[in-house]
Parts: structure tokens; C-alpha cells; sequence
């Protein structure tokens, strides 16, 4: 049996919106993320859900995507072109456009 290249199911549902007025546990948010958003050019970054993202489009930031799987991970760079993050050798932007377009259920 011959497997297409349909890339990996990754579940990006654990990460959280980061926004937290005061930096404290009780003010962050928690709330899934939506985008992945780079503040600086030494790649101070953070994630965001819809809300959020909203109020850090007041402030000046370097780039943003949406979440996906490799983002946040340890080893993963940003790739501005592609407006994700990959972790190098383990994620092509082949498999990046497959999972996004996988369907969920057979039909």
C-alpha cells in the first residue's frame, strides 16, 4: 500500500492566548490561540486568540500567523515567507499546506 504524503494531524488546541495585562497568572487569558505573533527582531514572540489580537494590532510587531503545530515548540523557527513556524527537518511546507487542508472525516 502506497501512503500519499498527507503530513501530520497535530493538535494545537493545548496552546493558549498569552496576552496577561500585569503579567500575572490570574490575568492571562488561557483562551486557545489563534495566531502566533513576533514582537521583535530577536523574536520575542507570543500567542493570541482572535480577541487579543485585535488590541496587540494597536502595537507595532514584526510578523504574525496562525497557529500551527510547530509553533512555540523548542527548535522551531519562524518562516516569513510561509507565515509559519517549522522545526527543520521534521516539517516540509509540503506537509504544512496538506495538514491544513486534510479533511477531519472520511466521507
Amino acid at each position: 500500500m502506497i501512503t500519499p504524503p498527507l503530513g501530520r494531524i497535530l493538535d494545537t488546541s493545548r496552546q493558549r492566548c498569552t496576552f496577561s495585562p500585569g503579567d500575572t497568572d490570574e490575568a492571562t487569558c488561557k483562551t486557545p490561540a489563534s495566531w502566533h505573533v513576533a514582537w521583535s527582531a530577536d523574536m520575542e514572540n507570543g500567542l493570541a486568540c482572535d480577541e487579543h489580537m485585535a488590541v496587540a494590532q494597536q502595537y507595532a510587531y514584526l510578523d504574525r500567523h496562525q497557529v500551527g503545530g510547530d509553533c512555540s515548540m523548542p527548535g522551531s523557527s519562524w518562516d516569513f515567507d510561509r507565515k509559519r513556524c517549522f522545526i527543520d527537518g521534521c516539517s516540509s511546507p509540503e506537509s504544512a499546506v496538506a495538514e491544513q487542508s486534510m479533511p477531519l472525516e472520511a466521507s
